[in-house]
């Protein structure tokens, strides 16, 4: 996936999802390892409703790659 594509993918359904998606593109995606951006990009392919919840740190998926880009959103989203 090119990043256009990427950042296609960013825009999400809600301001609020569309500002940290975009946000850690932004801030982190082209310096990220290809761990972290292959985690960034599964957790793009899942529903709004389970980022939220993966943000706010309500569930824990399975896949360790796209806990860790739920984290790194977390942290930040805390830093602003």
């Amino acid at each position: 996936m090119n990043e256009k594509e990427i950042l296609w993918r960013c825009r999400r359904g809600t301001k609020e999802l569309d500002i940290l998606m975009t946000g850690f593109y932004n801030l982190y995606y082209k310096t990220a390892t290809k761990s972290q951006k292959s985690g960034f990009i599964k957790l793009l392919s899942y529903e709004d409703p389970i980022i939220y919840d993966l943000i706010l740190n309500k569930i824990s998926l399975k896949d360790i790659e796209v806990n860790e880009i739920a984290d790194m959103i977390r942290t930040m989203s805390l830093k602003d």
